[in-house]
């Protein structure tokens, strides 16, 4: 009785966290491939409890179910299932607490719980797509009503007194609202990682964030130089996207082939274990026999895997380097998987199989958000020119209007008297005024900016670094148009 009392409390709801799609679709295949290997219930359970998947927490209560309190398999699943905090979870457990109890080859329920699985996900994928693309469209509404934030008090400033206090908390309140249109997108979107850490993956990434390091102060510490210089910013922000450039292209570059080896990767893993069961070789020689020139993005990685192999370097370090200098967070978490379950006794063949439909279904569903971000990007950015646009020839208007007053206005005591009955508050402006409006311009061009390219990378979901590509097409845009819209209204104004 006390056992099972002290038992409830390894099945708290609040002790277990909520499992993804994408996990549980994970844990499955982790599981499939390793009872593939003809392992006991007991070691599939022990290395069931060792994927590293949120769902594996609950596998670790359920072996301490079975070890601590002598529960048998069926009912430490019944107990761990009921009072999961996951349904989905909750309803795997139940199920395989059932056909553990019926005596069904556990192999067999857990390749079809994967396949299961896999439409879950898949499913689930689809509507935070659907979801991601109706924020992305709302985001283009909310930009630009942000805009109008600034353009309306612009103008409005003209017509009555301005009072700064209000005119920037109403800025702050748009830079707020913006803000929270990339956050929206970010949560909408489907929650992967896409990348290992940077400094750990493939050759670009590292190379892409030694860049970032040595590139990003150096921008930032060029353009307060050149501000205080008092070099026009447009120009300020052309220098600052062009110290970006490096940065954003070879991370675009190095995501790339990070999407083309996640596409090929699943066609290797059912070569390399068709190969290796066909000749009744190892993995270590099967990776000599077979053609790599089917997959040209992934062969230098086999390549130097294979090599590392052939100098007797031990295989599990081998494998692990192989996946994460690959640079993807995919190809690292299946290469546990196949070498682990191969180095179990499990078939090469079947492995692989398992393998790849988890690789190959993953990779389509990627290629799919890939699309809508693609598309997002590119509204972004013809987004920020037209906003930056709008925003500079306002102003420019003002600045422009406000110098023609200035040398109009009388002098002396006809001045006192024309003020008096002037009713524009354009009449009265002051050069700090002017260097106010043309502050919270400035800084709202530059915080639409950086926040339509933060929303492109969340919306993208790939290596992060690539954003450093985003921010400096858009900072490059503003530029452009602080050096070319001025000019351009001042040559209609004076026709």
């Amino acid at each position: 009785m006390s056992s099972s009392k002290s038992s409830v409390k390894h099945g708290d709801k609040t002790s277990f966290s909520v499992v993804p799609p994408f996990d549980l679709f994970y844990q499955l295949t982790y599981m499939s491939a390793m009872a593939a290997a003809g392992l006991s219930r007991s070691k599939t359970f022990e290395v069931a409890a060792q994927a590293h998947s949120k769902a594996a927490e609950y596998f670790v209560a359920i072996n301490t179910l079975v070890d601590e309190f002598r529960y048998d398999y069926p009912e430490a699943c019944r107990r761990i299932g009921v009072q999961a905090k996951s349904e989905n979870m909750k309803s795997f457990l139940l199920r395989f607490s059932d056909a553990l109890r019926s005596g069904e080859p556990m192999a067999e329920f857990l390749a079809r719980e994967a396949n299961v699985q896999a439409e879950d996900y898949q499913n689930k994928y689809e509507r935070n797509l659907e979801a991601m693309k109706q924020w992305t469209n709302a985001f283009t509404s909310i930009t630009i009503s942000v805009a109008l934030i600034v353009i309306i008090q612009v103008i409005s400033s003209m017509i009555y007194s301005m009072d700064s206090t209000v005119m920037t908390m109403l800025i702050a309140t748009g830079v707020v609202i913006a803000g929270f249109g990339a956050w929206i997108i970010w949560r909408s979107a489907p929650q992967e990682v896409m990348t290992v850490k940077a400094a750990d993956g493939s050759p670009e990434q590292r190379r892409a964030l030694s860049l970032s390091r040595m590139l990003g102060p150096l921008a930032f510490a060029g353009a307060s130089v050149l501000n205080l210089v008092g070099l026009p910013i447009g120009w300020i922000l052309i220098l600052v996207a062009s110290m970006l450039v490096p940065v954003g292209v070879i991370s675009y570059i190095s995501d790339k082939k990070t999407t083309k080896k996640d596409e090929e990767f699943s066609t290797f893993l059912r070569s390399a274990g068709g190969m290796a069961t066909s000749s009744g070789t190892t993995m270590k020689q099967a990776l000599t026999l077979i053609d790599l020139s089917s997959f040209p993005t992934l062969e230098p990685d086999i390549l130097r895997l294979s090599t590392r192999l052939q100098a007797l370097v031990e295989p599990e370090i081998c494998w692990k380097k192989f996946g994460v200098e690959s640079g993807s967070k995919l190809i690292s978490e299946v290469t546990d998987i196949f070498y682990g379950a191969i180095r179990m006794g499990g078939d090469p063949e079947r492995v692989g199989f398992l393998c790849s439909l988890f690789t190959a279904k993953t990779a389509q569903l990627r290629a799919k958000r890939r699309l809508v971000a693609g598309t997002f990007a590119g509204l972004t950015t013809v987004m920020q020119a037209v906003v930056a646009g709008l925003m500079v020839f306002v102003m420019s208007i003002v600045l422009n209007f406000a110098e023609v007053i200035k040398t109009l206005m009388p002098t002396g005591d006809a001045a006192n008297q024309g003020q008096a009955s002037m009713n524009m508050a354009m009449a009265s402006f002051s050069p700090a005024e002017l260097q106010f409006l043309n502050m919270i311009t400035t800084v709202m061009i530059l915080l639409l900016a950086v926040i339509g390219a933060a929303a492109t990378i969340l919306s993208d979901g790939g290596f992060k670094l690539k954003g450093a590509l985003y921010l400096a097409l858009t900072i490059f845009i503003s530029g452009i148009c602080f050096l070319v819209v001025p000019p351009l209204v001042a040559g209609i104004l004076t026709m």
